[in-house]
């Protein structure tokens, strides 16, 4: 099996994982450690070490206004109604490795094809604005919600919603306040 074919099986996978997952109100403190065991067991032996100096501000969701960011270890939630709230959450160095490895399998410093030429915009407009660190580079890049994506985006797509349930089961964010109201 090549590699885009094990890449797109371990990420259906993931979704499925994380479907049956239980919501935020019920979660275990020990959910990070969880789901990060379940994203472990669906890759490669063969990961590489993480550079040092490897960390990423990834700005997403409705109108890009919730934020994850290493650098700060800096977390925007999006109140809906309410506004946002910014909390001190870190990622562990195992997570942040996790997440360094699927960034490897995407190519996230290689030149990504992120949008199609025909398509169509969802409304209100999903944003996702990556800014990556490694190795001495930087690269940042953005992309919108279509109705159809590409191989490449629909990758960083899956890993936004991994990183997003993986701070969202720390205990740090569960003790935010919830949403008030909904995007329509």
């Amino acid at each position: 099996m090549n590699n885009v074919h094990k890449n797109i099986l371990h990420f259906s996978i993931l979704i499925i994982i994380l479907i049956f997952i239980p919501g935020c109100n019920t979660l275990q403190d020990n959910n990070s450690e969880e789901v990060l065991e379940e994203f472990h067991m669906m890759q490669d032996n063969n990961n590489e070490v993480m550079p040092e100096d490897f960390h990423f501000s990834l700005t997403y969701g409705t109108y890009g206004k919730q934020k994850i960011d290493t650098f700060q270890d800096i977390v925007v939630k999006d109140l809906v109604e309410d506004g946002t709230i910014e909390a001190n959450i870190s990622l562990t160095s195992d997570e942040k490795q996790a997440i360094y490895d699927e960034m490897m399998k995407i190519g996230v410093m290689n030149e990504l094809e992120l949008e199609k030429e025909e398509g169509c915009e969802t409304e209100p407009p999903s944003i996702s604005q990556w800014y990556i660190q490694m190795n001495g580079e930087t690269k940042s890049f953005s992309y919108m919600s279509f109705c159809d994506y590409t191989e490449d985006a629909l990758a960083l797509v899956k890993l936004e919603d991994y990183i997003h349930k993986v701070v969202s089961s720390k205990e740090e964010y569960r003790d935010l306040p919830e949403s008030n109201g909904y995007y329509e």
